[in-house]
């Protein structure tokens, strides 16, 4: 009898634990705004009353768009559950993420050391998001931009601090797009020299080979008029 009563409350407790929390985004398992926000809450109000070191963590994916235009949400929604899965591994038991944009994803760092380990963190998880992830058949690497927002210095609310990393990140992805620009366009320029240095090879060929034929028909030429000169002998 005690094994037939328990079955209803084993059946229970898993279909309970099916269903997913509000807490979490059911695409990636990160938190939810409204309880990233409450962590975040958390966290300024520990670093206002106990002096901890806090910062927040704004990751965006540079090229997201065009990923989905080529390969639509099913692959596309794959890479945001393996980038979060990812920044999961790389943080710290005290730290939490969440998802607040379909691409980007907030981190509250708690009980920090120095502010320099923040950077450390940050670019930990830039280095394992860009590595390759499986995309369909094929391979792509995510350019991960993680911008920091430190508290005091950045700000003293969580909308503040929450700004602030936005716009790090975002000036990160300026960035980083105005060297790959730049880096394509040295690329670009390089070819160009090598076209043009190529050019000039050939018209020194060309000419080159022009005097080379003038050269022999004018050899012919004298040949030709030494041959019918008066008193020469035809050769045998």
């Amino acid at each position: 009898m005690a094994d037939k009563a328990s079955t209803p409350d084993t059946h229970t407790a898993a279909a309970a634990h099916a269903v997913p929390s509000v807490d979490v985004d059911r695409l990636t398992g990160a938190l939810a705004r409204p309880a990233l926000d409450a962590a975040a809450d958390a966290a300024v109000a520990a670093a206002a009353a106990d002096g901890e070191l806090v910062a927040f963590g704004y990751i965006g994916l540079d090229g997201f768009a065009l990923l989905k235009e080529a390969y639509g949400s099913v692959v596309t929604d794959h890479l945001l559950r393996e980038t979060a899965g990812r920044i999961a591994e790389c943080l710290r038991p005290q730290d939490v993420v969440g998802r607040v944009e379909r691409d980007e994803f907030m981190i509250v760092f708690r009980g920090l050391t120095s502010k320099f380990e923040t950077l450390a963190l940050a670019s930990k998880l830039r280095t394992s998001i860009a590595e390759p992830m499986r995309a369909g058949k094929s391979e792509e690497r995510l350019a991960p931009s993680c911008g920091i927002a430190q508290y005091p210095a950045n700000g003293k609310t969580v909308d503040e601090l929450r700004a602030a990393a936005a716009k790090s990140m975002l000036t990160l992805q300026v960035a980083l797009r105005s060297a790959s620009v730049a880096t394509a366009q040295e690329g670009v320029n390089r070819a160009r020299r090598a076209l043009e240095a190529a050019q000039r090879a050939l018209e020194e060929a060309e000419a080159a080979f022009e005097e080379t034929v003038a050269v022999a028909a004018a050899a012919e030429e004298v040949a030709a008029e030494a041959a019918g000169a008066p008193g020469s002998e035809p050769a045998s």
